[in-house]
């Protein structure tokens, strides 16, 4: 079954609704880095971050999934602001359990994968645990690559779980 989301980028009015899925997705899921109640709740440093790529202050990006009004997936490319590293995007994604499997999460690759080479990326890199399969799938059928493995890199309630650093290059860049 697919699932029809509108990929977009967020902007500053979608802070709360952003918060409200990064929260739920921190409970649904332990493949995502920050456990239950670890994130902060104080929209002000996303509503700053958000306005800054508005504004283009910021050559970072976040991606939502909007189904029915509500946000159900979500991804985001942090770049350096450096020039030896703006043109590398560091990628953390993450979908609503109940909407997995349905195509949202290859449609917030595809958009972010367009979205990083219209912004002049040539490289879009990220971690995943090596437990997470769906994950780990959905990467390599987006081009991505594995580029190594960060041994017991994450301590998961107390078990050692090592991570693969994967990388994709972004079309017609050297």
């Amino acid at each position: 079954m697919t699932t029809r989301a509108e990929i977009r980028p967020a902007v500053v009015r979608d802070v709360d609704a952003v918060l409200r899925l990064q929260f739920a997705l921190d409970d649904e899921s332990e493949f995502m880095l920050l456990s239950p109640d670890e994130r902060s709740a104080d929209p002000v440093p996303l509503r700053e971050r958000l306005q800054a790529i508005e504004d283009g202050d910021d050559p970072s990006y976040l991606l939502v999934a909007v189904h029915d009004d509500r946000l159900v997936g979500y991804v985001d490319v942090s770049v350096l602001p450096y020039c030896r590293a703006r043109r590398t995007g560091h990628l953390v994604m993450g979908v609503r359990s109940e909407f997995q499997g349905q195509g949202v999460g290859a449609a917030l690759m595809t958009a972010a994968i367009a979205h990083g080479a219209e912004r002049g990326l040539w490289r879009l890199e990220l971690t995943v645990m090596e437990d997470n399969r769906a994950a780990l799938a959905l990467y390599l059928s987006s081009g991505f690559q594995v580029e190594g493995l960060r041994r017991d890199a994450i301590d998961l309630g107390g078990r050692p779980v090592s991570e693969y650093y994967m990388g994709r290059l972004l079309t017609g860049k050297r």
